[in-house]
């Protein structure tokens, strides 16, 4: 007779770890974080700087911090985005196996699922419209009851 078992535990959506996880996922998952958190800082410092600029009243003290503030950030921005790319090139050079953690497909993929988790969304989710949702037009509605 098969019996199925039930885990008692299940783990919730957003939980970043599991506990069979491997050493090169672990390193992905580490990566992708960095990654994440970069590129939202790297926006928020230009929504920064752009705030600064626009509330700078033109004055040439104030234009300036605001100006770094946003090259700064466009600067680490472009940082982040090439190191995604470059990395697994110098690994391949000193052969090493970065295909596992680091190749760029693999951390846009796990930047994607951590912010799926992170708000509860599905990529995959689709809105199909049903009858009920369709108004449908009648000739009736376009005739004036006077």
């Amino acid at each position: 007779m098969f019996v199925e078992t039930v885990n008692a535990y299940t783990q919730p959506a957003w939980a970043l770890f599991s506990q069979n996880m491997e050493f090169w996922d672990f390193v992905l998952l580490i990566i992708s974080i960095f990654v994440l958190v970069a590129g939202i800082l790297s926006i928020l410092f230009i929504l920064y700087g752009g705030l600064l600029l626009i509330l700078s009243g033109w004055k040439e003290d104030k234009i300036k911090p605001a100006i770094n503030t946003i090259r700064y950030a466009v600067l680490g921005l472009v940082i982040t985005v090439a190191a995604i790319f470059v990395f697994p090139i110098f690994g391949r050079l000193l052969w090493i196996d970065v295909d596992k953690y680091a190749k760029p497909s693999r951390i846009l993929e796990k930047i994607e699922e951590l912010w799926n988790n992170i708000f509860q969304t599905s990529s995959n989710q689709q809105i199909v419209p049903t009858d009920s949702d369709v108004d449908t037009l009648n000739a009736d509605d376009f005739v004036d009851d006077f």
